[in-house]
This record gives structure tokens, sequence and C-alpha cells, in this order.
């Protein structure tokens, strides 16, 4: 990895300026999660069929990892030469990435950081070099995306969108974003009747109406709805429809990449949507 690079396994600093370790680089996880469904062979059917409905599994990749017989505080290499404390370095490494839901960070100077929920995958390969000065190992670490597959920003970004029924709002908060974004937070402030958002073939609607000084929340991570920051009451999640594949997800592929909003009663309406934007890479 360049200078500029940093990257950390749960606040764990794999780019330290002590150099007791250092992490090769994240090439193999540019690969990008794999399409589910494509290709698959259909009986009685001529060739494969790519449904139109793909959904993304997830992304498995390698990190490769040196590391070191020094003392990660100090930078200094042991008085009895260093191959004990690379084999506690070893560990430390290897304790972190034995966790599940491991959070890794990359980030670049000045340039934002994305971030990845990991598993372990398989056994870390671990070769050992006892003859270099200081001890040397190698580690190349399995691990598989959890969850969502996507790395995505450090920090969520909201778009707001607002106007009389058919609006349409360009996504101008998510731009840049590449990847497939699922987990939203949707609000929508009362009063509104029958709100329905619009994005590509899905649909996501709220049937009934939402009073002022009341809010809607929908979290389509968590397939939830409710209350918000407004006023206290119990909306039924049996009152939400969907079409098109599931609850609303924003996709940057699309051109327009935008948001239509209907609603009927009249005037203006709006709301929010708040989320991660969401990338193949790091």
């Amino acid at each position: 990895m360049i200078s500029q690079d940093r990257l950390f396994a749960d606040g764990l600093d794999l780019l330290p300026t002590s150099g007791w370790c250092h992490a090769e680089d994240l090439s193999s996880a540019m690969a990008g999660p794999a399409l589910l469904g494509d290709g698959v062979v259909v009986a009685r059917s001529h060739g494969t069929k790519r449904p139109s409905a793909r959904y993304y599994g997830s992304n498995e990749f390698e990190i490769p990892i040196w590391v070191y017989g020094i003392d990660p505080v100090t930078g200094l290499l042991p008085s009895d030469g260093g191959h004990r404390q690379l084999h506690l370095n070893i560990d430390r490494i290897k304790r972190v990435f034995a966790r599940p839901g491991l959070r890794l960070l990359h980030s670049w100077a000045g340039q934002g950081a994305r971030v990845a929920v990991l598993d372990p995958a398989a056994d870390t390969v671990t070769v050992v070099r006892q003859r270099s000065s200081p001890p040397t190992a190698r580690l190349v670490i399995p691990v598989r995306t959890a969850g969502d597959p996507f790395w995505a920003d450090e920090d969520p970004v909201t778009q707001e969108f607002s106007g009389p029924t058919g609006t349409i709002v360009d996504l101008t908060a998510f731009a840049g974003a590449t990847a497939p974004i699922a987990d939203l937070q949707i609000v929508l402030p009362g009063p509104v009747s029958n709100p329905l958002l619009v994005h590509g073939r899905r649909t996501q609607q709220w049937n009934g109406v939402i009073p002022a000084g009341r809010q809607l929340l929908v979290a389509t991570a968590s397939w939830t709805v409710s209350a918000g920051t407004g006023a206290a009451w119990s909306p039924d999640f049996r009152q939400l429809t969907w079409s098109g594949g599931g609850l609303l997800e924003l996709d940057p592929r699309l051109d327009p990449f935008a948001l239509e909003f209907h609603h009927t009663g009249g005037g203006s309406a709006g709301g929010f949507i708040t989320a991660r934007r969401k990338y193949f890479n790091p």
C-alpha cells in the first residue's frame, strides 16, 4: 500500500509508524461481490438465464500482512532478538481478525474513508522466517463481507426532497456512490397522504395519512416502521406496500439518478433519506 494509505481493523493500525506490521495491499478486494443467480442453467431451456432481479452475494478476499518481531510501542528490536515479540504480534493480529463483524477502515490523506464489515472466511495462513532480522512472518487472512457486501462511507449523508405530487429530485447527496444502497432511513413528516417513492423499477408507498406533527420513519435494512422524532404514535407495517423486488433501494447505476415523489391531498410535502454511500471497491 502507498504511504498515504491508512488501514485499521477494529481500531488496530495495520500501517503503524513503529513498523511492527505492514498490510501489503487490498488488491484482492477489488474483484467485488459476485452476482447471485447470474448464468444459472435452467432445466429444459436452451443455454443459461440471466434473471432481471439479481442480487450481490458476499465479497471474499484476502488481506496479506507482514509482521515483525518489533516492539509495537517503541519500534525497537527487543534485546532477545525479537522472536518472542514476533509471536506476540502475530497473536495480536489473529485475535482481531477472529472477531465476527470486524470493522475494516481504509482511508487516504485528506480524501475520506471507506468501511467494510467483515467475518473470518477461513484459517489464516502463516509463514514465519525465523532467521531474518528482525524475525518476520507473512500472514494471509481470508475474510468475507458480513451482511452488506459493499464498502461504505464512514459517515452518512442526507438527501431532502419536497414539492407537489410528481416531484422529481436528483439524488445529489449520493453522487459518487457506485454500488446499490439498501440500508436507508426514510423520514416522512406530516401532513402528507399516501406518500409514494419511485426509483427505477422499485416503488414504496405508505397507504394512509400522516398527520401534522407526526413522522413516519422507514428503516429499510430492518424492514421496520416507527414514529421517528415526531409526536408518539404506532404506525402499522401492514400499511406499507412496495414493488420491484423489495423496499426502496438506491441504485447509482440508474440514469438519471433521481427519485420521484407522489402524494395525494394536494399541496406540498417532503421528506428525507439518510444513508451511507456504497462502493464496490475500498
